[in-house]
């Protein structure tokens, strides 16, 4: 789906501007504590207006989330294996699904699993240990003081040590948040759901009856998530939506196809895909007003704005054309590793011009970001694709070929 990979490179990029504006001390300032914004400085343009949508990294971290949910799951799905002819299946326009069959269902033997593990693994394992080390060659290059505001103070001294090397290039193996290369904190969450894909897949297809009601289940667990600072609570939701979005994929598109087709449908259609946008940044466009425990419960709105902005471009025909340019798709391509490789570039950067000219740092560290994104796919990402496809193929039940590798 080329709305969906042009999105990702979307998100890829939000995140790295997200990151070059907190080099600026006042909008890191402005992060900490909005009681001292000026109304139409520029720190509230881009944490208090509906500006923040393009600064919005974390947010769209949780719209990673919902994509990998939607698109790990959709495959399999694809490949179900208990079919009553008649029955549409909600996964897929074309394919059926035997309703009552007996007990929960088990992972489908139509789909590779032998070859998945292995396969998911190294395409993800060997990319993250290549930013590990160019994170490390960068502090190693521009040792980091911490100096340039709060955000800055945060990226001071980090733990060169082979241990903390070795914890951070494993996905699993820190606790907290990395410190050589943070934005890595999101893909132990990635390499969670892809262990426990099985799992997501079985959830999907068992809970098509109740999809309501199962939706509001996931999203008051991350509600409560957000209330209880419980970061498993608050993450894997977004996953177990994207799943239900796959598992009920092709009725959503036919649901979408009905409502185009009505009076006020595109009206209906545009409102929805505003809406998304307006929860995901909801948390800091009513920040100045909120207090405990509401502006937990605002943050968390950051979920279904997720899941809309996913559904949005998965259902709604205008917004994929509109995702259809080259530069979108080219994006998409490298959005991985764009995420991978930018944030040691933004950091050291914005310490060489110092806080007062952070604004040089981020006129260099941008298009370097995306130079080394392209860099990283073509030598590291595509080839680890290729040897995750072999590896996979070692571990084949019998398949001939082995599958395409999900998009990270």
């Amino acid at each position: 789906m080329g709305g969906l990979d042009a999105l990702r490179g979307v998100a890829a990029v939000i995140v790295l501007v997200h990151h070059v504006s907190m080099t600026a001390p006042s909008v890191s300032a402005a992060y900490t504590s909005s009681a001292d914004v000026a109304v139409f400085s520029p720190a509230w343009w881009v944490t208090l207006s509906p500006l923040k949508i393009l600064f919005a990294g974390p947010e769209f971290v949780l719209v990673f989330f919902v994509l990998s949910g939607f698109v790990l799951v959709l495959t399999p799905l694809r490949r179900w294996p208990w079919t009553r002819p008649g029955t549409p299946d909600t996964a897929s326009p074309t394919s059926t699904v035997e309703a009552d069959s007996p007990g929960p269902p088990a992972p489908a033997p139509g789909y590779d699993w032998l070859a998945y593990y292995p396969r998911r693994i190294v395409r993800l394992a060997i990319p993250v240990v290549v930013s590990v080390g160019l994170a490390a060659a960068w502090i190693l290059l521009v040792p980091r003081t911490g100096a340039g505001g709060a955000w800055m103070a945060k990226q001071g001294s980090p733990d060169l040590g082979i241990g903390n090397l070795l914890r951070e290039a494993s996905i699993l193996g820190f606790t907290g948040r990395p410190d050589v290369n943070p934005p890595l904190w999101s893909l132990a969450w990635e390499m969670w759901f892809s262990l426990l894909l099985p799992i997501g897949v079985i959830f999907a297809v068992a809970t098509r009856r109740w999809t309501p009601a199962w939706v509001a289940v996931l999203l008051a667990t991350s509600t409560a998530g957000y209330l209880l600072g419980v970061e498993p609570l608050m993450y894997l939701p977004a996953f177990g939506l994207g799943a239900l979005l796959a598992a009920n994929h092709g009725s959503l598109l036919a649901w979408s196809t009905r409502l185009a087709a009505r009076r006020g449908g595109t009206l209906a259609w545009a409102a929805i895909a505003v809406l998304g946008p307006v929860l995901l940044i909801a948390y800091w466009l009513l920040r100045p007003a909120l207090t405990e425990p509401w502006n937990s419960v605002a943050l968390s709105l950051r979920v279904p704005g997720a899941v809309l902005v996913v559904a949005t471009v998965a259902l709604w025909p205008p917004v994929q054309r509109m995702l259809g340019g080259r530069l979108l798709a080219w994006l998409g391509t490298i959005s991985f590793s764009l995420y991978l490789v930018h944030f040691p570039i933004v950091v050291t950067f914005a310490q060489l011009f110092g806080p007062e000219h952070w604004w040089w740092g981020a006129l260099v560290s941008v298009p370097l970001s995306l130079v080394l994104a392209q860099l990283m796919y073509r030598w590291v990402e595509l080839p680890a694709q290729t040897l995750a496809g072999r590896v996979g193929a070692r571990f084949s039940a019998g398949h001939p070929r082995p599958e395409a590798v999900p998009a990270a």
